[in-house]
């Protein structure tokens, strides 16, 4: 699955453009969380510092506790104790885990099992997530880590508030979607706040919000290891004014032996990286819980297939980018088919 907090890929710029602009100005602030810096924008009058800065301080604290509750890598968060769970042990766990693993499971269904995040242990055992190793496993191994790895064996007790896994060692990963819903909650603790001009950036996950005539606008990347943070795919700006916009990719979080490439993303049922022309995916969705998790779950899937599930999900638009064919030097690139008009691209 995607091991969200390690991946770089991404979204680039914003800058907010529109009428207005000159009664307010641009409060910004950064923090390393959740492995990466993650910005904050809003724009206020000049005489609401103040007031911006503790909305400021509590967007960053709501993200803290998402990380705290649904990190991977930290021992004592509830996706860890999950992880030391015996075989029918029920594990309390709190709204907000019990909220994505249920996302994260109707994904699942949706995508034939593509998208998996109780794969943890084939994409540990792969040498990512907590104490990467970069080291390719034996057959023998791969085929161990298949049989405490999927969705088949967590079982959700909504009206318990807790969750039980069938066998020993399954490893849940919720870095796809975990990213995403720590934005939401910061841009939740922000309109709380009475703020609706504003911009978070988790790392690439963004999540934007603006009333009257303002616009942000936001560059993707481009999808090329050797690119530099400021260099965007020419002529692909997204317009918006609500909404959020995530972008999965495998040019970043990846490792070389001999002369295979294995990325950060696995498929479920064979236990392997994935092996796909696809080199990132970006969507558009109303909040960034849903843009995280999309982005990866139709990165598990042929482009073909993966238009096709966008374009019957309400809600949701996606752009897939391809590197260049054999003998060609540009990428290909695949829109969902509202993907332009509902980004303004």
């Amino acid at each position: 699955m995607h091991h969200r907090i390690a991946t770089a890929a991404v979204l680039l710029l914003a800058c907010l453009i529109g009428a207005g602009c000159s009664r307010q100005v641009k409060f910004t602030e950064q923090r390393f969380q959740m492995a990466t810096v993650v910005e904050l924008q809003v724009l206020a009058p000049p005489s609401r510092e103040q007031a911006v800065r503790a909305a400021m301080s509590d967007a960053f604290a709501a993200m803290a506790k998402v990380e705290k509750t649904l990190s991977w890598f930290d021992k004592e968060s509830e996706v860890a104790r999950l992880r030391r769970a015996k075989p029918g042990e029920i594990v309390p766990v709190s709204q907000w885990t019990m909220e994505c693993l249920t996302i994260t499971r109707e994904l699942n269904r949706a995508t034939g099992g593509m998208y998996d995040v109780a794969a943890g242990r084939i994409i540990h055992l792969w040498g990512f997530g907590p104490g990467r190793t970069n080291v390719v496993p034996s057959d023998e191994a791969v085929a161990d880590a298949l049989r405490s790895s999927g969705m088949d064996k967590v079982c959700l007790l909504p009206d318990q508030g807790a969750v039980s896994v069938a066998v020993a060692g399954v490893e849940i990963d919720l870095s796809s979607i975990a990213a995403g819903f720590a934005v939401d909650r910061a841009a939740e603790a922000l309109l709380d706040r009475g703020w609706t001009n504003f911009l978070v950036n988790g790392g690439g996950e963004l999540r934007m919000s603006s009333t009257g005539g303002k616009t942000w606008q936001i560059g993707i990347q481009a999808p090329d290891e050797s690119a530099t943070p400021d260099k965007h795919l020419s002529g692909r700006i997204i317009k918006l004014k609500n909404g959020a916009v995530s972008t999965s990719g495998s040019y970043r979080n990846y490792y070389k032996a001999g002369t295979n490439t294995f990325i950060h993303i696995v498929n479920p049922k064979t236990g392997r990286p994935m092996q796909t022309p696809v080199v990132s995916v970006t969507v558009w969705a109303g909040d960034c819980t849903t843009a995280d998790a999309w982005s990866t779950a139709l990165f598990t899937l042929p482009v073909g297939q993966a238009l096709k599930l966008t374009e019957e999900t309400a809600g949701i638009e996606c752009l897939i980018v391809e590197r260049p064919a054999p003998g060609e030097k540009d990428f290909r690139f695949h829109y969902s088919k509202d993907f332009r008009k509902n980004t303004g691209m």
